[in-house]
């Protein structure tokens, strides 16, 4: 059987170059290791106008037996308009989704589109059984980890079990991807899954479950050295983890093994703040790690408690001297908006983090609302959204239960200036100008909401 594999276009513009669908490349491996022909095609970071045409002639061209899409909230729209028109072209095709929007929203989408199944969770064992029922004409009530509608009613099979042992895992097939990585120089990794701290504001460990699984520290560079060997003008590696910073020892493992077979190579990779120690800073940066990415989200004592982020103002200061004293490169993720968020919580933020010496901040987030995160049922409770919501082109909403959106854009873009005038005026004058050709639309909103406020 022949199966396409499609990552449709997110709702707004994706200009991360070296992204690629590493979950779809996970798959790929998986299937193919049981006998199945394959295909893989990405439009993430393309507009749907750009991209319809592409993956309706991709369809056509390939003539598969199975079309699946991964499907995130932010590719929600496109997956289900692809879905349909994927059965226009062929009736008989199968059509499947999965990802972690699929997985929260299954019985929604089975119920107002022409899906014959999802893949809840991880895919790589529940896959290729499902297509292998499609194969065989054999019941899908037998495949774990599924759901799908038998007559106008939704069946959801027994859940499948977390893959414990990733590293029994073929490594994902980058070679669909190969001419993003000559472009870019990068290759991407993921060397764990889960997270077991559960904020608020994310869908993850309801996704990977509460745990935190990693691969280990032989396997990873395995697959580094595979990278490097397959695609010589990889320079770079993107680890695409959750949290690649959770188990001390396994991270110096993991730089030990890079050294000891001599693998030049740089990479960067994200961590959570309470787990630094500069024995593992020191070591990573000697095995090639250049930059890491902090989820510090606010820089006040009372946001990081409501958010359940577990960290302290204290451990992030600590971890930020820790990271210059060994001389890495850091960013932060930082955000607005969160439940209790007030302009002296932001004011508190930006006080913090003038402290923390080589922070540069050119953009803050604010709060998004995903299914199955903590804050979803939150904003439900207080009817900012439901589930209906999903089923609108609507882009995916902001929590405005207590602030507007003009309101929380201005707090980000507080954030930002102030950040940017403590680097310097200059510094400040280069980015306002660079910020406004580059992203005029929100430059002339946030000047206009100034105006505004100074009326």
């Amino acid at each position: 059987m022949k199966v396409l594999l499609i990552c449709p276009p997110s709702e707004t513009p994706f200009k991360q170059e070296d992204h690629y669908p590493l979950g779809l490349l996970y798959l790929a491996s998986s299937l193919e290791k049981e006998g199945f022909e394959v295909f893989v095609k990405d439009y993430y970071k393309e507009s749907w106008k750009d991209s319809r045409d592409k993956m309706i002639e991709a369809i056509k061209k390939a003539d598969p037996d199975v079309v699946g899409f991964t499907c995130v909230t932010m590719n929600r729209t496109s997956c289900c308009k692809m879905a349909t028109i994927t059965k226009r072209i062929n009736p008989d095709i199968k059509v499947v989704m999965g990802g972690v929007h699929a997985s929260s929203m299954y019985e929604q989408i089975l119920m107002n589109f022409p899906v014959d199944a999802i893949v809840i969770g991880e895919g790589e064992i529940t896959t290729p059984e499902l297509i292998s029922a499609f194969k065989n004409n054999k019941s899908l009530k037998k495949v774990k980890g599924i759901a799908f509608k038998d007559k106008n009613k939704v069946i959801r099979t027994e859940p499948r079990m977390p893959i414990h042992n990733l590293d029994s895992l073929p490594f994902p097939k980058h070679e669909f991807f190969k001419d993003v990585m000559k472009k870019t120089g990068t290759a991407l990794m993921i060397t764990s899954r889960g997270c077991p701290f559960g904020c608020i504001f994310c869908s993850t460990s309801q996704y990977w479950g509460r745990s935190w699984r990693p691969r280990s520290a032989k396997n990873v560079v395995d697959e580094i050295e595979y990278i490097i060997k397959k695609f010589p003008y990889v320079n770079r590696i993107f680890f695409h983890d959750d949290t690649f910073i959770l188990d001390n020892q396994r991270a110096i493992d993991i730089c030990n093994e890079i050294l000891k077979r001599k693998i030049k190579i740089t990479w960067e990779c994200s961590g959570r703040i309470d787990r630094i120690s500069k024995e593992m800073l020191l070591k990573m940066k000697e095995a090639g790690c250049t930059n890491i990415i902090y989820g510090m989200e606010s820089g006040s004592e009372k946001i990081l408690r409501v958010i359940d982020k577990k960290i302290t103002k204290e451990q992030i200061k600590k971890a930020v001297d820790l990271t210059n004293e060994v001389g890495l490169t850091y960013h932060a993720y930082l955000m607005v908006g969160n439940p209790g968020e007030t302009w002296e919580t932001i004011k508190e933020t930006v006080n913090f983090i003038k402290t923390l010496k080589n922070l540069e901040v050119n953009s803050v987030g604010r709060l998004e609302i995903y299914p199955n995160s903590p804050v979803y049922a939150l904003a439900k409770e207080q009817g900012v959204v439901d589930d209906s919501y999903w089923l609108t082109e609507k882009k995916v909403p902001h929590y405005t239960y207590e602030h507007s959106e003009e309101e929380l854009t201005q707090m980000a873009y507080y954030i930002v200036a102030r950040n940017q005038l403590q680097r310097g005026l200059l510094n400040f004058i280069v980015f306002a100008l660079k910020f406004f050709f580059d992203k005029p639309k929100k430059a002339i909103r946030y000047i206009l909401i100034k105006l505004r406020l100074m009326k």
